[in-house]
């Protein structure tokens, strides 16, 4: 790995003074909907963690969302990472839907798979989704089928590493102030945007055939 770069307020999105937090969790079923990666822009409105307080209530402008594989065939196995996105924006659905900007994100069942996948749809058509909101990111990265190995660094106890990958359901946010500065300069060194498929739509292409890295 090569040297850590300093993290400051202006590669982090977040304002002088304020708190970086960084969220992890296994995107379970990596099938383009949640993460949504495209029309140039990542969304998360979509959560599975509807037991509490989840990552989208919980994240502000500036904090890191960090999505591994899981074992499911439509995931890249652990180990991995599919995506990561800095949050830039977070806005209420309703003004998702109806900002001009977002239309490309409204699904049609018809169209291509990413026109299909799309995440903006009306919330107002579900009285539990009026009040939630989307995290909305232009400095992303996502894998999908071809994730990347998570450096060793950050699959190790301390006071060798720390474990950045979060296993079984709900997320990880607590990491210390290094920790995070540590991920974005990794982060930093890969190339942004679309790397590669979703693994659901690589599994379904292929039928379940091992398409899919790792133990998908």
């Amino acid at each position: 790995m090569q040297r850590t770069k300093r993290t400051d307020a202006r590669n982090t999105g977040q304002k002088p003074g304020q708190d970086v937090k960084l969220y992890s969790y296994v995107v379970e079923h990596d099938n383009g909907y949640a993460p949504n990666p495209y029309f140039d822009c990542c969304t998360l409105c979509g959560c599975k963690f509807e037991g509490g307080k989840n990552i989208i209530q919980l994240a502000k402008k500036g904090d890191w969302i960090v999505g591994t594989g899981g074992a499911s065939r439509r995931s890249a196995g652990h180990g991995m990472l599919i995506y990561a996105m800095r949050v830039d924006k977070k806005i209420p659905r309703t003004e998702y839907f109806d900002d001009p900007r977002f239309d490309r994100k409204k699904p049609k069942r018809q169209g291509t798979y990413k026109q299909a996948r799309g995440d903006n749809e009306d919330p107002r058509k579900d009285r539990n989704k009026h009040r939630r909101h989307v995290l909305i990111s232009r400095h992303f990265w996502y894998f999908g089928a071809k994730a990347v190995p998570i450096p060793e660094q950050f699959r190790q106890e301390r006071p060798c590493g720390f474990a950045l990958e979060k296993t079984g359901p709900g997320f990880r946010s607590k990491f210390e102030p290094e920790d995070i500065r540590q991920v974005i300069a990794w982060l930093e060194e890969l190339k942004r945007g679309i790397h590669g498929d979703p693994c659901g739509k690589i599994a379904d292409e292929h039928k379940g055939t091992a398409k899919c890295k790792s133990s998908c």
